[in-house]
């Protein structure tokens, strides 16, 4: 028996069902019901009874989610304490996570800062998409993530940190780069090459149809430099974070599509679980986001994404 069968029996007891505890663990159905038959193998007893809905706990599963509970709350403080632990004696490397365009433009930089400050503290840094950065979150991988959206999960706190600007961009023989003045109307039946998996992109694209435009999303590229190369070849408009495209379009190898009032930003967060304190790594590190925010943002900004004309 371990503690990953008995959090598993523990949310099937609170949500009433196999299909409702593999959605509040973020896991599958089958693993799910794995867990519990090998859990029923251990204790040599069936602890749900299947036939009602929701499914009701046998006498050994009331024993047992008895125990459970006790069990997670011992663990919950073991957890609390190691963590009040590590904040006073500032042991333990940082853990923290991005999404893929946070990671590859603004923790380096961050980073470097924090290092030089804290040059024993080793840094575990995990690219991911930002529903696999709540899932590290919530089971306690990482302490901190910078995503460009904020979680709606009630363990989870988020702040604002600074407002990420996007660009459209085509090469210098694309038919949009020729032309010496746009208006938003020239991007009818313009194709746009996007991330794979980028909300940012489907965001931009729901809100282009909203005024009207017919554009699409003809090719999602597994990475960012992927989209570079198939817009070199004049394949579309592309569209990525400014930071990380600008040095191609200052030697002239893209050009920024400007149209005049066209505003293309994003909004990126400090998300951290906000039931447990942080360990002393973490904390520190988050002053430091902190700081940054300060400087950067006199006020806080609560739009995901936005698209604005004037």
């Amino acid at each position: 028996m371990n503690l990953v069968q008995l959090m598993t029996f523990r949310a099937i007891a609170k949500s009433g069902s196999i299909s409702n505890a593999a959605q509040l663990l973020r896991v599958s159905q089958p693993a799910v019901s794995k867990h519990l038959k090998n859990l029923e193998h251990i204790c040599g007893a069936k602890l749900f009874e299947r036939r009602s809905s929701p499914i009701e706990l046998t006498d050994a599963g009331h024993v047992l989610l008895r125990h459970a509970n006790i069990i997670s709350s011992q663990f919950g403080d073991l957890q609390k304490e190691l963590n009040i632990h590590s904040i006073a004696s500032g042991s333990g490397p940082l853990r923290i996570a991005g999404s893929f365009a946070v990671s590859a433009l603004l923790l380096p930089s961050v980073l470097a800062i924090f290092k030089r400050k804290y040059r024993n503290t080793s840094i575990i840094l995990r690219t991911c998409t930002a529903r696999s950065a709540k899932a590290m979150l919530l089971n306690s991988t990482v302490e901190i993530a910078l995503l460009n959206e904020s979680p709606a999960e009630p363990n989870l706190g988020s702040e604002p940190f600074r407002e990420e600007k996007l660009v459209l961009f085509t090469s210098p023989n694309h038919p949009l780069a020729k032309k010496e003045r746009l208006n938003l109307s020239d991007l009818n039946g313009a194709t746009l090459v996007a991330p794979a998996k980028s909300r940012t992109a489907d965001k931009l694209l729901r809100d282009f149809l909203y005024q009207g435009l017919r554009i699409n999303i003809s090719m999602h590229c597994g990475t960012q430099d992927s989209v570079k190369t198939i817009v070199k070849k004049g394949i579309g408009v592309g569209i990525l974070f400014k930071d990380f495209v600008m040095p191609e379009i200052s030697k002239k190898v893209f050009k920024a599509i400007e149209i005049p009032g066209l505003k293309l930003n994003v909004q990126s967060f400090i998300v951290y679980r906000k039931d447990r304190p942080l360990s002393g790594a973490a904390h520190d590190f988050l002053a430091l986001l902190r700081k940054r925010t300060q400087k950067r943002m006199p006020h806080s900004l609560s739009s995901l994404t936005s698209i604005s004309v004037n």
